[in-house]
């Protein structure tokens, strides 16, 4: 039984995860284009999954849990089980296993994992927002690093080599100076930043004087140190951030007008595993409420569908509305325990009851049904 679930809940979150992470890829894909490693590609592209595995983990559940009961029930396996006297309690035991893994997975994924890559992925974006070199290496595009700073180059290659260099610099009005080169490479020492450049002149214009003097170089050192950024502290996200950072964000400027923000990424994180016990109590009561009938089995089944993604889309307005309203925050944990609570009802045939009465057999099949 527990095969029958984690198959196609493992198929669903695989399919649905694929979809999402090359879609959420994209974002590093002009990156990928401008010279970024693929390695790094990878591994930024992987530190995504976490983020998304939170919610497709909990769609696989639903889904495969509800496909993995139907076919039980469309191959009369639940009938031989209720036959052979198994209670619907029984029958959902192992789903219900199924979803307390995914419950604590989820928590882990929540707790560790996800604000582990998104960190990660804001402290990289800002090391390159930063970084001098990540703006030059933009080929086949006029740079400004400064107001009177334009920095032009035609390709980069495969090594970090660049080719096709132009740098003008206008900060001295009265003698603008253009630098050319063959190739060249932005290196880092212990000074700062430097433009090494070969095979190439410089060119400056004395207004004053209306001449032009070029000087040829084979290899020339550009000291950009003062176009680099003083690298600033970053403010992380709530969803970056681990517990102890949630439970303690601090009480500068802009953590404190983003406590509400705060507050509800913690109680969203002990909150989303629990969809994953209520959605599998509705994949059940879609297929295990009321009697063994085929006649119906297709509304049942499109109403527990559609009660499941109701249920997600409930939760994730309820996620939205929480950031701004702590009145809501109860609702946040009384939504799945209800909508589970509700479920089970109905699965169990409209009684809590886990063992049927003795003498009395544990399914009534509809008239017609064999």
């Amino acid at each position: 039984m527990m095969r029958q679930f984690a198959v196609p809940t493992l198929f669903i979150t695989f399919a649905l995860t694929g979809v999402v992470w090359l879609s959420q890829s994209l974002q590093f894909v002009e990156k990928l284009i401008n010279g970024l490693p693929v390695g790094t590609f990878l591994y930024l592209t992987l530190l995504l999954l976490p983020g998304i595995l939170k919610y497709t983990l909990l769609l696989g559940l639903f889904f495969g849990t509800l496909f993995a009961f139907n076919k039980l029930y469309t191959d009369s396996e639940l009938v031989v089980m209720w036959s052979a006297g198994l209670s619907k309690w029984s029958l959902t035991r192992p789903a219900l296993y199924l979803a307390l893994i995914v419950t604590l997975g989820l928590y882990f994924l929540g707790f560790v994992l996800s604000p582990f890559g998104l960190r990660t992925i804001t402290e990289l974006r800002v090391e390159w927002r930063d970084s001098l070199a990540s703006v030059v290496l933009r080929e086949g595009v006029f740079n400004t690093l400064s107001r009177d700073v334009t920095v032009y180059i035609r390709e980069k290659t495969s090594n970090g080599e660049l080719l096709g260099i132009l740098v003008h610099d206008e900060r001295n009005p009265e003698k603008p100076m253009t630098y050319m080169a063959e190739k060249g490479a932005f290196i880092n020492t212990e000074a700062g930043p430097r433009f090494v450049m070969q095979k190439g002149n410089i060119q400056e214009v004395q207004k004053d004087q209306a001449k032009l003097s070029i000087l040829y170089f084979d290899d020339y050192t550009l000291d950009v140190s003062q176009f680099e950024k003083a690298p600033g502290l970053i403010w992380l996200k709530p969803e970056a951030r681990y517990l102890n950072e949630l439970l303690f964000p601090g009480d500068d400027a802009v953590t404190q007008r983003n406590l509400g923000k705060i507050r509800s990424e913690l109680h969203q994180r002990f909150v989303l595993p629990l969809y994953a016990l209520a959605l599998v109590y509705i994949a059940s009561a879609g297929v295990l409420s009321g009697e063994f009938t085929r006649r119906s089995k297709g509304r049942k089944l499109l109403i527990a569908g559609a009660s499941g993604i109701g249920l997600i889309i409930i939760a994730m307005a309820l996620f939205r509305v929480s950031d701004f309203n702590i009145f809501l925050i109860p609702l946040l944990y009384g939504v799945p325990l209800v909508a589970a609570g509700i479920a089970a009802w109905l699965a169990s045939g409209g009684t809590f009851r886990l063992r049927s009465r003795r003498g009395q057999p544990p399914l009534a099949l509809a008239e017609g049904d064999e």
